[in-house]
């Protein structure tokens, strides 16, 4: 009863948090960032794109701005129970995942668009390989994009990063059955988009 009650009392923060109520969104921020702090450290603090306090920053406006809908989605679709506390963090960890992605993402081009002009030349004609198999890995990663965040989060996690199964259970807090079932989706989203791709 007092675990549905504080279930409750976390949800009707957060739905106020959402709609840009302030004292929620300082509520909200002072419950989930520290955990979030802490995983964004243990996860990316080695990574020079990735600074956690920058990710934690970037999550939180990105989930609390007035033109996202992700916060809305997520209550829409969740559930009120008495893991709701868990549920908010799975979701900002989530999104933290997707902003670092992004961050590394952008990170590469910029650092592809600094070479000087004619070391940029002798790049494309001595990799001219890796160029063709990159643009093929962009085309690829797009097109699973359109399959559903979840599976492209996987991706990401799991080709991009180089995490296994048990590390993205751990990392993204999804289950284990969960993310084996999205690697044998991915695996189905793969083969149909090598096929539309011509890979």
């Amino acid at each position: 009863m007092l675990l549905a009650k504080m279930s409750e009392w976390i949800r009707r923060q957060v739905e106020r948090a959402a709609r840009g109520e302030s004292a929620a969104i300082g509520w909200f921020y002072q419950r989930f960032a520290p955990s979030l702090l802490r995983r964004l450290g243990a996860r990316f603090a080695y990574l020079k794109a990735c600074d956690p306090e920058d990710l934690l920053h970037d999550t939180f406006i990105y989930v609390l701005s007035r033109e996202s809908l992700a916060l809305r989605r997520f209550l829409d679709q969740a559930p009120l129970d008495a893991s709701t506390d868990a549920a908010v963090e799975r979701f900002l960890w989530s999104a933290a995942c997707g902003v670092a992605s992004n961050r590394l993402r952008t990170g590469r081009r910029h650092a592809a668009h600094r070479l000087e002009p004619e070391r940029a030349a002798n790049a494309i004609r001595s990799g001219e390989g890796r160029a063709l198999a990159r643009d093929a890995l962009v085309r690829l990663a797009s097109c699973l994009a359109e399959r559903g965040e979840a599976h492209y989060l996987y991706f990401q996690l799991r080709y991009l990063d180089g995490l296994t199964p048990a590390e993205i259970v751990q990392a993204t807090g999804w289950s284990r059955k969960k993310t084996y079932k999205l690697k044998q989706a991915l695996d189905e989203a793969l083969e149909q988009c090598v096929q539309r791709l011509g890979l």
